[in-house]
């Protein structure tokens, strides 16, 4: 059974909570603790799958609470559900937690957003990552401007503008993004000059990806790192993320599913960065076999125990992206497309990292077999169009 604990000071949240979700008793197992240090007991004496608490609380609030939770239980799914409209709080917590929901919350957004912290952890939970993923010393943070966007994207009536002005605020991110959005591959056919442009040209979720794409990239920087460059990783996942966004509209998946797929696609290797940085003697094992996938998941499991699917996806889970992000980063090696043609989202990655490697190695022209199954999946002028910008 499902274990969810959930930490809120105030008894009529609680009561109000144990209302919501009564008809779920037969599937979650829940347990209400009424500060952090009750709860920090709680989960010394018995495993859960899920924490649900409040940031603002007397003695310990939901800040240390979370702090310490994610150093002696990281296996633990954090989220966040508050009313609280202190922006600094608000942030650090974002930092913390997976996902962050507003109070009031509608009990089926709340049971929703669970059942998708289940499966994603399900999905992610072996010891052998965890250990690997403890084991290492510099994991990078979430970007600071991605978290910045995160939170003003909170509000209902954020403009473009404003999302403009806090890309704007780092010179950096500023530039990396307008040399993005003004790229061949997005089809412009006149010059972007700001932020503001390139937000309301690309849309909210693609710019806030570009963003988070960025500022990962740039922790690991011109390094050792064994066998391949981050710069020509950045470069391959940046095409991949676009074929992907293609092939996912050509397929109909609705536009928030369009826009994790981008976002699995700008990050879908991020896990060889980590490993690479971390372990660069082990690591040029599995980089002899760079150009074939099945071969570098195979060395890398052996040696780590993991595959850099695993460890990407999991980064990105601690990071509290989104869980559909995640999940396609984890699966884009395994999300095969059955012989019917039915696809998931991580089938969109799969399929354009397949194509880019493809045309990288024979110049531009793609096997018989890779033909066949784009004619299959119907995207054939997508990835002809694609190979021509």
């Amino acid at each position: 059974m499902k274990k969810v604990l959930f930490v809120d000071d105030e008894l009529q949240v609680r009561d109000a909570l144990k209302r919501l979700l009564h008809r779920l008793r037969k599937e979650w197992s829940m347990e209400f603790a009424s500060n952090g240090k009750e709860a920090l007991r709680i989960l010394e004496d018995s495993e859960y799958d899920v924490l649900v608490t409040d940031v603002r609380m007397p003695e310990m609030d939901g800040i240390e609470l979370l702090t310490e939770v994610t150093r002696r239980h990281p296996q633990l799914v954090r989220i966040v559900l508050s009313g609280t409209a202190d922006q600094e709080l608000t942030l650090r917590s974002v930092t913390l937690a997976h996902q962050y929901l507003m109070k009031p919350c509608d009990a089926q957004v709340l049971q929703d957003t669970l059942d998708k912290a289940f499966a994603l952890r399900n999905l992610l939970d072996h010891p052998a990552l965890t250990r690997l993923i403890g084991s290492i010393k510099s994991l990078p943070s979430a970007p600071t401007v991605y978290l910045k966007l995160l939170e003003t994207l909170r509000s209902e009536d954020v403009s473009t503008r404003e999302v403009g002005a806090i890309i704007g605020q780092d010179l950096s991110m500023t530039a990396k993004v307008l040399q993005l959005v003004n790229s061949p591959l997005f089809g412009r056919r006149r010059v972007i000059s700001s932020p503001e442009e390139a937000v309301f040209h690309m849309g909210v979720e693609a710019v806030k990806a570009l963003v988070l794409s960025e500022g990962v990239f740039s922790q690991f920087g011109p390094g050792n790192h064994p066998g391949f460059r981050p710069e020509e990783l950045r470069e391959h996942s940046l095409r991949v993320a676009t074929l992907a966004r293609r092939i996912a509209q050509a397929w109909g998946f609705a536009a928030p599913l369009v826009a994790d797929v981008f976002v699995g696609g700008l990050m879908h290797d991020i896990g060889k960065l980590l490993l690479g940085s971390n372990y660069p003697r082990q690591y040029r094992e599995a980089i002899a076999c760079f150009d074939k996938p099945q071969a570098i998941r195979e060395t890398e499991r052996r040696l780590f125990g993991a595959t850099h699917a695993e460890v990407g996806g999991y980064l990105l889970w601690l990071w509290g992206v989104p869980g559909r992000a995640a999940e396609i980063v984890s699966r884009h090696h395994i999300a095969d497309p059955g012989p019917d043609g039915n696809v998931e989202p991580a089938t969109a990655v799969l399929v354009a990292d397949q194509i880019v490697r493809a045309a990288r190695r024979e110049n531009s022209e793609i096997s018989a077999a890779l033909e066949s199954l784009l004619d299959r999946l119907g995207i054939q002028e997508e990835v002809s169009q694609f190979l021509a910008a």
